[in-house]
């Protein structure tokens, strides 16, 4: 074979990120074993950051050959070296991965097949050579070819792409330099910048791991787009050997929820096809009739069993494994703080599919949880025996609050240790009700200047033996207290210590003593700007401080009376992903107007607002659901609204299993309209009727 070769232009080479210098590896040769690996395993950690930037060229990319797919094309790599090695790696694999039709994925290598092992580097300069593959192989409109080349200059490559260009194939450029002969030619250029190498213009390194990622992210997603997973499953796959086989029959047994020997017999049965045996296994189906209804869905497994699972719920003279789920006709669902589109399904007490085709309305969320309630229905958490904290959590369950801190407010320490001792026995007796996360310790330590409903002859001045006593009473997850107070900070590192978190409240604070609260240990603000001084131009305080500091958890209190609406966006603009909401409920909460107690004090409610006899707000008569609702009206977010009452207080105590979903997990949810209002509460798979 003759090649046309072209003089190379080292002033062009030069000017190739990939083809440069670095002076400071001048020593390179000289490193021991250990300082090299070290280095190199360093150096790869570019290529991520190279890749984030090409995020959008690569969807783009990924979106052109899943349209090309669909219309019954191809996809072409073509490369020279190691780029087009990598190519040939990437088709080969996506038969046995997704089940391919042969030929539908194809890698073309400069110097042809052999070149796969025994290098024929001058090849790369075979312009005719790359044009003449693509004739050879009739690349027409519906092809995708996609050419990878290191230094986006290769003539083999750039003929090939001209080539299919003409021919009116979608054209795809993978370069690890910007500005490329190739990235100006293809259609959608994908150009990730690693920069020099270790070894000056060896792109073996970090250029062939970019290029190998590029190309497994688009078989990969195009794969998942084009229906041949389920799920992260690979339902496409071909079981050619044991290992395979025994991959298949888990995934069969995992979608279908059925035993692996069942699994197993569905696969026999159906000829090892994956799709087919899980329709079987779902639908009751005979193997014929199961790779009909997959036609019908032009392959895809997640509508034919949606389809299959409807028919069984409507038909119950014909059983379904499915039958059993129950769907709940939302739109989305809360995830690890986002939300997931599609329906969700439970069977029994468990959560057993999330994103559903076919959804409705609505939101599925979990459970939410308040991290300060001083009581509720009726029930004082001061004064409360074991019995009421038990109707309370019924209450509260009833609202849709699953979990929560009961907060104990400045009083007499043998009260508090005897409020303490009926949480405790009330979390080891519960068998239904909001879970007892904790208990949270709402002073003594407070600003007598910012008590707030807090009686002022209880506070005291920080006291670690005082501490001692108050930890030792119960469980205690937190702690408020002011932290310009003498002593104060030693407080906070002992809680730190022991894992309790601490909060910044009640406090006369400014922003300098706020700042060396958190320093020390300190992880949240109780009620935002509640019980602290006002933020102002020149004095921001604990409001201005923790709102200005990343990492503290913002709470506030979101009943329409203790902050106005135009705080709390500023809160939620000011600290996104740091805010939660939390009640400050009291006993009137949920029981209207009237005279209680919190603790000691006696607290009139009218008009929804709770105040001492002085006029002080005296915690709230709010419930969180209203709070979360509140936030919809505000305009917030709905997932971070939702992270606010669930997720993120969840976490500040220290619980992430709470506020969370999961496929596998407990069916413990809430069902939210669009407005971010409860319709239904689910306990363990039960609807609940409303308090």
């Amino acid at each position: 074979m003759a090649l046309v070769r072209r003089p190379v232009d080292s002033a062009e080479l030069e000017r190739l990120g990939t083809e440069q210098i670095r002076p400071e590896l001048a020593d390179l040769d000289q490193l021991s074993v250990e300082e090299l690996v070290s280095l190199m395993c360093s150096d790869v950690r570019r290529v991520p950051d190279a890749l984030d930037a090409a995020e959008d060229a690569i969807a783009s990319a990924v979106t052109g050959v899943v349209e090309r797919l669909e219309r019954g094309g191809r996809l072409v790599y073509v490369g020279a070296g190691t780029a087009g090695r990598l190519g040939m790696l990437d088709a080969a694999e996506a038969g046995p991965t997704f089940n391919v039709r042969e030929g539908q994925v194809i890698g073309v290598l400069a110097g042809g097949t052999d070149a796969f092992s025994v290098p024929v580097e001058n090849a790369e300069d075979d312009r005719a050579g790359g044009a003449e593959a693509m004739r050879a192989l009739h690349i027409s409109e519906p092809d995708v070819v996609v050419g990878i080349s290191a230094s986006g200059r290769t003539p083999y490559v750039i003929a090939a792409i001209e080539a299919a260009k003409a021919a009116g194939a979608l054209s795809v450029g993978v370069a690890c330099n910007v500005g490329t002969p190739l990235g100006d030619l293809a259609d959608l250029p994908i150009e990730v910048a690693v920069g020099p190498e270790v070894i000056a213009g060896s792109t073996r390194m970090n250029a062939g791991t970019a290029q190998k990622i590029v190309l497994n992210i688009l078989s990969t997603a195009a794969m998942v787009r084009l229906g041949k997973t389920h799920g992260n499953l690979m339902v496409d796959l071909r079981p050619t050997n044991e290992k395979l086989r025994d991959r298949a029959t888990r995934i069969v047994a995992e979608i279908a929820e059925t035993t692996t020997a069942e699994a197993q017999e569905a696969l026999e049965a159906s000829g090892w096809k994956p799709k087919v045996a899980a329709a079987m296994l779902v639908g009751d189906l005979g193997a014929d009739d199961a790779t009909e209804r997959l036609a019908r869905h032009e392959g895809r497994l997640r509508p034919t069993l949606d389809s299959l699972v409807s028919e069984a719920s409507e038909a119950t003279a014909r059983p379904s494994r499915a039958v059993g789920w129950t769907r709940l006709g939302v739109g989305a669902a809360f995830v690890e703080g986002s939300l997931v589109p599609g329906d969700v399904a439970m069977r029994g007490g468990e959560i057993v599919a999330i994103g559903l085709s076919r959804p409705g309305t609505g939101f599925v969320v979990p459970g939410l949880v308040d991290a300060q309630v001083n009581g509720y229905a009726g029930v004082d958490v001061l004064d409360a025996d074991p019995d009421a904290l038990l109707a309370m959590g019924d209450a509260l369950l009833r609202d849709g609050v699953m979990a929560y801190q009961p907060t104990l407010i400045t009083s007499e320490l043998g009260q508090v240790q005897r409020a303490a001792r009926a949480i405790g026995e009330s979390k080891a007796r519960r068998l239904g009700g909001a879970v007892i996360l904790g208990i949270h310790l709402e002073g003594p330590f407070l600003a007598p200047r910012r008590s707030g409903a807090h009686p002022t002859e209880r506070l005291r001045a920080p006291d670690p033996a005082l501490l001692e006593q108050l930890l030792a009473a119960g469980e205690v997850t937190m702690v408020t207290l002011a932290p310009e107070l003498p002593g104060a900070l030693e407080l906070i590192d002992i809680c730190h210590k022991r894992g309790i978190v601490v909060s910044l409240g009640h406090s006369a604070a400014t922003a300098s003593e706020a700042a060396r609260g958190f320093d020390v240990g300190a992880t949240a603000v109780t009620h935002m700007f509640n019980a602290m001084e006002p933020m102002l131009a020149r004095a921001p305080g604990l409001a201005g401080e923790a709102l200005a500091r990343k990492g503290v958890a913002v709470q506030i209190i979101a009943d329409g009376v203790h902050v106005s609406e135009e705080m709390i966006r500023l809160a939620f603009a000011a600290a996104p992903g740091r805010c939660s909401l939390v009640t400050d409920a009291i006993a009137a909460a949920g029981t209207g107007d009237g005279t209680v107690r919190l603790g000691e004090v006696s607290v009139v409610v009218e008009g929804g607002v709770a105040r001492r006899a002085d006029g002080t707000l005296a915690g709230s008569v709010g419930k969180l659901r209203d709070g979360l609702s509140r936030l919809g009206r505000l305009a917030v977010p709905a997932a971070e609204a939702i992270g606010a009452v669930t997720r993120l207080p969840a976490r500040l105590v220290g619980n992430a299993r709470f506020g969370e979903l999961s496929v596998g997990g407990p069916a413990d949810l809430l069902v939210l309209d669009d407005d971010l209002e409860i319709v239904r509460v689910i306990a363990g798979g039960r609807d609940l009727e409303p308090a």
